[in-house]
Order: C-alpha cells, then sequence, then structure tokens
C-alpha cells in the first residue's frame, strides 16, 4: 500500500515540474526562495548499507506522503549511518537532470520542488544530513543554508539521551514497540522502539535505546517522526554524500545562533531588498528541535 502511495506521489510531483516549467512566467513561479539544489551527480560513496528506515515528519494522514512536511530516511552501513530528507534528495537529482537536458536556458530551475508541492517554509531538519560515524562515536551535521548564506557543518559525540523505560507497548508497522521517555535539550519526549530490530538507531539524532525507534515526538507535538516502512535490501546499497569540504565548519553553539538568525530574519541575511511596494513572501520555519 505505501509503495502505491509513493508512485502516485512522485508522479504528482512530475506532472507539477512540468506544468511549472512550462509556464509563461516559469521561474517566477518556483520557489525560488529556499536553498539552491546541489548537483546530484557529485555524491560521493561513503558506506555501504543493508537496511534502510523510512519516516514520516509530521504527517496528517500517515497513509498519504502528501499531508507528510516531509519523507525523511535513515541508512545505515557498516560504521556510520546517515539521515537526511528524501523529499530535498529527490529534489536536488530532479533539477540536476533538468539541468542536464536544457543546457542551454538561460536559466534553471531553483528548487523543482519542496515536499512535492510549492510552500513557503524552511527549516534546517528539510536541508541537513546526520552522520553518525560509530568508529569515533562523533555525530556530524551538515546543512545547506538558503539562498547561499552560509553552508555549516559541526560535529559532536553521538548524543545518548538518559531514557527512562515504560511498561506501555504499542504496535508500529506491524513490530511490537515498547515506550519510553527522555528530556533532551529543552524538550521532552516520548518514543516508541523496537527490540526486534536491534539498531542502536533512531530518526534525527535520537538513539541509545535496546532497538530501532519507530516513533518519537515531543510532548508539545511540534516534532513527530513515525517510521512508514523499513527496507531489508540483500544486495547492498551505497550510501553517498555530497563533499564536505563544501561546508564551513563551526560548532554546536555558533550554528545554532545563525539558525535562530535565519529563523527571525530571513530577508536580511539573504541580502534581499523589496522596490516598488512589493510584499516579501512569508517565509515560515519550523520552530527549533533543540531549545538549548
Amino acid at each position: 500500500m505505501y509503495k502505491f502511495f509513493m508512485n502516485i506521489f512522485f508522479l504528482r510531483i512530475c506532472f507539477f515540474i512540468l506544468s511549472v516549467l512550462q509556464g509563461s512566467n516559469a521561474q517566477s513561479q518556483i520557489v525560488a526562495f529556499l536553498s539552491f539544489p546541489r548537483d546530484f551527480s557529485k555524491m560521493e560513496v561513503i558506506d555501504f548499507g543493508n537496511i534502510r528506515i523510512w519516516y514520516a515528519l509530521n504527517a496528517v494522514n500517515i497513509n498519504n506522503p502528501d499531508t507528510f512536511d516531509d519523507l525523511q530516511c535513515l541508512e545505515v552501513g557498516s560504521h556510520l549511518s546517515k539521515y537526511y530528507s528524501y523529499f530535498t534528495y529527490k529534489s536536488d537529482s530532479l533539477c540536476t537532470e533538468w539541468r542536464k537536458q536544457h543546457k542551454e536556458a538561460e536559466s534553471a530551475p531553483t528548487r523543482c520542488f519542496s515536499g512535492g508541492k510549492q510552500n513557503n517554509k524552511w527549516s534546517e531538519y528539510y536541508y541537513s544530513d546526520y552522520i553518525k560515524d560509530f568508529s569515533t562515536g562523533k555525530l556530524t551535521q551538515y546543512t545547506y543554508m538558503p539562498r547561499n548564506i552560509s553552508h555549516s557543518s559541526y560535529t559532536e559525540d553521538i548524543p545518548i539521551p538518559e531514557w527512562t523505560l515504560c511498561e506501555e507497548t504499542d504496535t508500529i508497522i506491524n513490530y511490537l514497540c515498547q515506550k519510553a521517555t527522555c528530556s533532551f535539550r529543552g524538550r521532552n519526549f516520548v518514543a516508541w522502539f523496537t527490540p526486534d530490530v536491534p539498531i542502536n538507531n533512531g530518526p534525527w539524532k535520537f538513539g541509545g535505546l535496546p532497538g530501532l525507534i519507530l516513533k518519537v515526538y515531543d510532548l508539545d507535538s511540534q516534532y513527530i517522526f513515525e517510521c512508514v516502512k523499513i527496507e531489508n535490501i540483500k544486495q547492498g546499497y551505497s550510501i553517498k554524500m555530497y563533499n564536505s569540504r563544501a561546508y564551513t565548519l563551526t560548532d554546536r553553539k555558533k550554528f545554532q545562533k545563525l539558525i535562530s538568525n535565519i529563523n527571525n530574519d530571513y530577508f536580511k541575511l539573504a541580502g534581499w531588498s523589496f522596490e516598488g511596494g512589493r510584499q516579501p513572501i512569508n517565509i515560515r520555519s519550523l520552530p527549533p528541535l533543540e531549545l538549548e
């Protein structure tokens, strides 16, 4: 059923892109205020994996990707894992392909789609790759900032929240899960993990439980990550990322301050000016997950 929804979803994307690119004011209709797409062809292999886990971010209807804020993916390899936005990844690949086929075009799409549709959101969680290196115990976040404000990365120890295990159980995508709670960087979270998948990992920065986290949310319900599919790929696959040298190294506190400034005054940092009475687009951003 999920595969059916995904096929329908990406058909809608294709029709959307065609309608935008063929319009008389095509470039003005494209979401031009978000991050420019990266060159999909320049990704490098960093590991190989056999399992891929898919999460819906803030789904209104868990069976319909059109209602997701984002579709995100956890790829687990032999010595590292990667967590990223699949919507953004797919957009990069579509834009890269469009540019290859339209080399003579005076302009190119800056963003083929965002979440499968035009929207006015920007969030670091749409434009970040999270790499956990199991051999060093380090996590690195690579974030592609809007309008080339800055492309930043920072490294920290892989966070291990102080989880409290609970007796409650629930079933998520046919896996029996156990409840756990924690306080992490200013928010209180509830997680559901399954010992049936013995992977010490989960969405975003979460992990540290005796099994894969299939669902986690904060008590304000501003962020809800829920697993919609687990793929076991016997033949294996390549885990890829963009050149890490393209990012400016910083630390977590400076990074969070930059993110706060982008969220509070996007247009000033992006260098936009509006003349002739034009009104700026109302850029919305999701509130930060980390409050501390």
